[in-house]
């Protein structure tokens, strides 16, 4: 697929494979009362963003750059599940400065914010992905996506919007995390990497739930999940399931907190049955009136069972991203 719009809106469905362009310029935006939105408004109501997680049975590392047109945001963490150590960066930019995201099949993306750097290079065959602090290399990272079936999907959103969202996991990784004073290798320590890659004309108000896992099941296959509520539900669903590197579709499912660090995740059909514990909690609460923000992403541990296609999948304290996210924007 060549580009994301046709005739000036959006193709909607789940896609095999990703667009080589989305560029905003090409969606002709008319509100409900079919007045056509341009210019600075239609910037500012365009959302962006790139996250990438990379974990084995130890480490959790996030980091993305955000581009909401009213503020820039890119933030990196690293926790260690065995001794509870976390290093974290979190900066803001007005109005997006020194703020990129790159929505096209390739090209690059960047945060700078004084000596606070994040670079992720889009590439044919995968990311690369560099964050600094000062003189300080905090990761360098080369992650593989050629044998993973992607997740591509553009979903209608509110009376005049969309959402478009491009997601992989349980990807290979190779390079270094430093943490701890200490160079982590990522392919010698069984790194694997996830990828979210979303932009649209989001709801002005919206909410959801999302969770992701990289990992291996119990038989030793890769395997990746990522399951949300509140987003990409009109005519198309993000729930999936890969399985060395081949995606299934989902049903529908609903994110309960059972107590302060336990939460459900099921389907109506049975079909999926987690259990989440959650350790740290990346946090931030900011209500500024016309813009809020309620965002919590807890490193995870999921159990359970997913049934598909007649096969059961058995998932065991594997760890894995919860994220509750509440925004006005």
């Amino acid at each position: 697929m060549k580009n994301l719009f046709e005739h000036g809106k959006p193709r909607y469905g789940r896609f095999k494979v990703v667009p080589q362009c989305i560029d905003i310029h090409d969606f002709h935006y008319v509100s409900p009362f079919k007045r056509h939105i341009t210019g600075l408004e239609k910037n500012l109501r365009f959302k962006s963003f790139q996250f990438i997680s990379l974990n084995n049975s130890q480490y959790m590392v996030g980091l993305a750059v955000v581009d909401l047109g009213w503020v820039g945001h890119g933030f990196f963490y690293c926790h260690d599940l065995q001794t509870g150590k976390v290093l974290e960066h979190s900066f803001l930019q007005p109005f997006g400065k020194h703020t990129h995201v790159c929505n096209h099949q390739v090209g690059s993306s960047s945060f700078k914010k004084s000596s606070f750097l994040i670079e992720i290079k889009k590439t044919a065959t995968g990311r690369l992905v560099k964050v600094r602090r000062g003189k300080h290399l905090l990761l360098d990272a080369t992650i593989g996506i050629k044998d993973t079936e992607p997740l591509v999907l553009c979903s209608p959103t509110g009376a005049s919007g969309w959402t478009y969202t491009h997601k992989q996991t349980a990807l290979s990784v190779t390079g270094s995390l430093y943490f701890n004073q200490q160079a982590i290798d990522l392919k010698n320590q069984q790194f694997v990497a996830a990828l979210d890659d979303t932009c649209g004309i989001l709801r002005p108000e919206t909410a959801w739930h999302w969770l992701s896992l990289s990992g291996m099941d119990r038989t030793g296959q890769r395997l990746g999940i990522n399951l949300a509520s509140g987003v990409n539900e009109t005519f198309v669903s993000e729930n999936s399931l890969w399985l060395n590197g081949k995606i299934f579709e989902l049903p529908a499912v609903l994110f309960e907190q059972q107590a302060k660090n336990q939460w459900r995740i099921y389907s109506a059909d049975g079909g999926i049955e987690l259990s989440i514990q959650t350790h740290w909690r990346r946090h931030e609460a900011k209500n500024f009136g016309v813009v809020a923000s309620q965002f919590n992403q807890w490193v995870s541990t999921i159990s359970g069972t997913i049934t598909c296609q007649d096969s059961r999948v058995d998932i065991d304290a594997q760890m894995g991203l919860l994220e509750q996210h509440y925004a006005k924007w």
